[in-house]
């Protein structure tokens, strides 16, 4: 568990509380979770009853499976839906993750590599 995004995820609430809020779950009590899991140093393993709940609704697809938006961003695709251009896999690496939310700009490594090119 990427440690360093939980603690970018603490100081930086919007997300969590967006998250709850479509979980419909109190974020106080997601974010007690990512102090938990700070002290713990990431162990899930510590997590009981609810707690798994919260994690796995609100602070896990943080974490985890964040879709890339591609080197040129979301795009229409002439239905009114918006998709990614990711020409990768369509998920941010956790190496990029940490740097995506610290940007606000969530790409892969070869997305991000393709948009400094076209630059």
């Amino acid at each position: 568990m990427n440690v360093e995004i939980l603690e970018y995820l603490l100081k930086n609430e919007n997300h969590i509380e967006d998250m709850a809020k479509n979980a419909k779950v109190d974020s106080g009590a997601s974010f007690g979770i990512i102090k938990l899991l700070l002290a713990n140093h990431g162990d899930i393993g510590v997590l009981k009853g609810k707690q798994i709940y919260h994690y796995e609704n609100v602070i896990k697809p943080l974490l985890e499976n964040v879709q890339c938006e591609g080197p040129m961003g979301m795009m229409d695709d002439d239905n009114g839906n918006w998709v990614s251009s990711c020409v990768n896999d369509g998920i941010v690496d956790d190496e990029s993750l940490y740097q995506s939310y610290l940007e606000e700009d969530f790409k892969c490594q070869i997305c991000r590599h393709d948009a400094e090119k076209m630059r």
